[in-house]
């Protein structure tokens, strides 16, 4: 048997344990809830400041002192994307699947 293909037939059982390995993290359950949320967007303010320095001086010594100051506020978007959303008892978990996957999964499927 060459060493080629002796690498190749023990490779093959290494890689799917570490195959299998990758998928035991899955989160698994019954699916309770299905809910479609489309995309949208919140908005907060967020202040905006400055730094303002002045130069004083004081028996011939120079002495800096700087402070921020408030000059306004600007508006933050934050944007949440469309999400097709199951939701599981088991793990108590809710995920965002794909629109083709979700109109294929019905409450009470095992995940």
């Amino acid at each position: 048997m060459s060493v080629r293909r002796m690498a190749a037939l023990t490779a093959i059982p290494v890689a799917v344990l570490l195959l299998a390995a990758c998928g035991s993290d899955e989160v698994h359950g019954t699916i309770t809830e299905k809910e479609h949320k489309a995309a949208h967007t919140t908005w907060s303010s967020k202040p905006v400041t400055k730094r303002q320095c002045t130069t004083s001086r004081k028996d011939g010594r120079s002495k800096k002192s700087c402070r921020t100051v408030k000059t306004g506020s600007k508006r933050v978007p934050h944007r949440e994307p469309e999400c097709w959303q199951i939701e599981l008892n088991d793990d108590e978990h809710e995920l965002c699947i794909s629109k083709s996957r979700w109109n294929k999964v019905r409450v009470g499927d095992k995940w």
